[in-house]
């Protein structure tokens, strides 16, 4: 968990996060409209944070974990 946030619904805003980004680049794309790049990577950028995040703090409850066990 991070916060109150359970990692499973963490991964689900950053899916959402992500495909809201991709919905948004492809409408800028038809409109030929240039300047959301930067937007759009920066909301890109931040989904691939939380997946990381997500992804450092599951690996840090796992040497937790062994670390625990292993005091036993």
């Amino acid at each position: 968990m991070i916060d109150k946030k359970d990692y499973n619904d963490i991964l689900k805003v950053s899916k959402e996060i992500e495909e809201a980004a991709n919905t948004i680049n492809k409408i800028a794309k038809q409109n030929n409209i240039e300047d959301l790049g930067d937007f759009i990577s920066t909301v890109l950028g931040y989904s691939k944070y939380l997946n990381t995040t997500v992804e450092l703090y599951k690996d840090a409850d796992f040497a937790l974990s062994t670390l625990e066990n292993n005091k036993k």
